[in-house]
Order: C-alpha cells, then sequence, then structure tokens
C-alpha cells in the first residue's frame, strides 16, 4: 500500500484535508490501457469504417426503413383502383367507337333525340345543359339504367356493354355540334368535363 505523504496543509477547509499521494497502480494501468484502445479505435471506426459508428448505423436504418415505407406506398398506389372517368376519357380519347356508336344511335336514339343530336322528344345533345349529367359515366348510366319517368327505358337487356359505351361516346361527341333545329336547353350548365357548373352533382333520378 502506497505510503501517505506529508498533507498539504495549504489546502485545508473546514478541517478538510487533501493529500498529496500517488495514483493507484490498477488506475494508472486502466489509463494506459484507455489510451492504448483509443489508438486503434479511433483510426478503425472514425476514419477506416465510419459506417459502423452508432449514429451513421442509425441513419444506415432509418434510410432503409424509409425505403421500405416508400415501396410499400408505391405498391398500394400501383394497386389502387384506376379513376373510372379518367379511364373512359382515355378510352373516348383513343378513338375507335365512331363507327359502332354512330350505327346503335341511328338505329335506337335518333327517333327521340334526331340523328344530329337536336332532339325531339328527348333532349339536345349538342348543347352544355345535361339532365342527368355530362360525364362519360352519366351518359353510360343513363343508357344503361334508362330514365322511366321520362320515358326511356333502359338498354341493359337491347344492348351489349360495349354498344352502349360506344353510343354513349357518340352522344358525347355531338356535344358543340350545330344541328338543323336544336330543341331548347334542357337541364343545367356543364363544364368541359361534364360536371354541373355552380351547384352539387345533382342525383340520379
Amino acid at each position: 500500500m502506497v505510503e501517505d505523504k506529508k498533507p498539504l496543509h495549504q489546502h485545508d477547509f473546514d478541517g478538510i484535508e487533501e493529500n498529496d499521494n500517488d495514483l493507484p497502480h490498477w488506475w494508472l494501468g486502466i489509463f494506459a490501457v484507455s489510451i492504448l484502445f483509443a489508438c486503434f479505435y479511433v483510426p478503425y471506426y472514425h476514419f477506416l469504417n465510419p459506417e459502423k459508428l452508432p449514429h451513421a448505423a442509425l441513419q444506415a436504418e432509418m434510410a432503409a426503413r424509409e425505403a421500405a415505407v416508400a415501396q410499400v406506398a408505391e405498391q398500394k398506389a400501383a394497386e389502387a383502383p384506376e379513376d373510372p372517368e379518367a379511364a373512359l376519357t382515355a378510352t373516348y380519347s383513343a378513338g375507335g367507337w365512331e363507327e359502332s356508336g354512330k350505327a346503335v344511335y341511328t338505329a335506337n336514339c335518333a327517333a327521340c333525340h334526331a340523328n344530329d343530336g337536336g332532339g325531339t322528344i328527348g333532349p339536345n345533345f349538342t348543347d352544355d345543359y345535361y339532365i342527368h349529367g355530362g360525364k362519360l359515366s352519366d351518359l353510360i348510366r343513363v343508357v344503361t339504367e334508362g330514365v322511366p319517368t321520362k320515358g326511356m327505358i333502359s338498354w341493359k337487356p337491347i344492348l351489349k356493354p360495349q354498344q352502349i359505351q360506344d353510343v354513349s361516346f357518340y352522344v358525347r361527341a355531338m356535344r358543340g355540334t350545330t344541328p338543323a333545329t336544336p330543341k331548347e336547353k334542357q337541364g343545367e350548365l356543364v363544364d368541359e368535363a361534364g360536371n354541373f357548373v355552380g351547384a352539387a352533382e345533382k342525383p340520379a333520378e
């Protein structure tokens, strides 16, 4: 055991004296080992392998989790159902329905709406006013279900789904044309997309 040396009386405070003793050998040994350890630790982790440091490992883990979350979000977006109206608009713009749509219209719709869509018993298809909505999905719904209160039958039992879509597209294409004797406006004004302007969308009748 290290022998105590003479107290340093100049450090006397409230009866407490500090002695100038040698540090324990075990303490000095730990200090020397820590310095030796640092000589290897600092270059290995901070210069050669910084990615192994705790904060770097945490950042890598967070980046991996963010990538996983983004991947799941992309998968959900890919699996999400396509907007029906957008799909119909794309099909309408692609064309190919004109001949079939005209044939179905001439055979089944012209009697009430005129060959040029100007309207007779039924409403005018060439203006911007619609009773049940002017979107492509609205037109398909009306042709499919009919409007019994207005005397229009459901064409679902008579026409195939493709024919219903084609004739609905043909009716939409009549909008903006100039008929010989256009019938007066009926319904509400719709925008280019077929949505009612200045009011909530009207419910189906």
